[in-house]
């Protein structure tokens, strides 16, 4: 975990920032998730705020303090994640209270996701240009873009068959809960298709800028690719523990394999320069578990 780029002032070793970091993103997307209550910090509006206050001071000291100014960057990405996470517990579902929709559970779990997505997704566009920053530091640029839509469009088709398989099998499977639920009529699904995928997109463009965009070309200088794809995968697996729409015994699978794709989604980020691979990849996967949801929520 040793810097590959030579920097100025003093430079931590990799092994204590990566620590550092993983326990800053626990902080945030572990003990102040929004979507559970695996801890009394989980619904705590005090905490939450408390901790946009504490990077902020972080922020600050680090500014004024020259050896170590260079890390600023880093504690301003915790910062604004920290701070979208906090807005996203204020407006709760803001946009549901605005579009009178029918009883439609996907209709309804797209709008809620779209309530989430557009205050985190406008906050870091909004935070990083404050910062005279441009939106090419967060990835939001074309970068290698024929290498990125190639990967995210052959597995987005790749993780689409499968739900389309998924959807027909477990048409026919018992009623159950979990990463197999049952139960969904085929027809139902085909008529959800379109809420469907705004959830898809509106979550893998929120995660993907929240969680990887605004931090891994801060950490890169410092940590090296492996670790950087590494530590931000780890924080990944960490805001799906206790995920509400699995079972128990897959509460301790489910963020196993998100910290598998959260590599795979880092390294496409970083190969390509860009966001929009990552965010085709993340939309497919999340195909894979909208069955589980619709039937949590149904």
């Amino acid at each position: 975990m040793k810097s590959e780029n030579k920097l100025g002032g003093s430079t931590l070793p990799g092994a204590i920032l990566f620590v550092l970091y993983l326990v800053a993103g626990l902080m945030i997307f572990l003990f102040g998730n929004n979507w559970n209550s695996l801890f009394s910090t989980n619904t705590n509006t005090y905490y939450k705020w408390g901790l946009v206050l504490f990077f902020l001071v972080i922020v600050v000291l680090l500014r004024l303090y020259a050896p170590l100014r260079q890390y600023w960057g880093i504690a301003f990405s915790l910062f604004m994640a920290a701070f979208v996470n906090a807005n996203m517990w204020l407006f709760g579902n803001w946009l549901g209270h605005l579009v009178s929709t029918p009883v439609i559970t996907a209709q309804e779990l797209a709008i809620d996701k779209l309530s989430q997505a557009i205050p985190v997704v406008l906050g870091i566009i909004v935070l990083t240009l404050l910062a005279r920053a441009d939106l090419g530091s967060i990835f939001l640029k074309r970068g290698d873009l024929k290498t990125g839509l190639r990967f995210g469009i052959i597995s987005f088709v790749i993780f689409a068959v499968i739900f389309a398989v998924i959807a027909v099998l477990q048409t026919n499977a018992p009623s159950g809960t979990g990463l197999t639920a049952g139960g969904v009529s085929l027809s139902t699904i085909i008529t959800a298709i379109p809420w469907i995928l705004v959830f898809c997109f509106a979550n893998s463009i929120m995660e993907e800028l929240w969680l990887r965009g605004i931090i891994l070309r801060k950490l890169h200088p410092f940590l090296g690719k492996t670790a950087t794809i590494l530590v931000t995968a780890l924080v990944f697996g960490s805001i799906h523990v206790g995920a509400t729409y699995i079972s128990p015994v897959e509460m301790f699978i489910f963020p196993v394999i998100a910290i598998g794709l959260g590599l795979v989604n880092a390294h496409i980020m970083l190969k390509t320069d860009s966001i929009w691979g990552s965010v085709l990849f993340h939309a497919g996967y999340d195909l894979i578990v909208i069955i589980p949801i619709l039937v949590s929520k149904a």
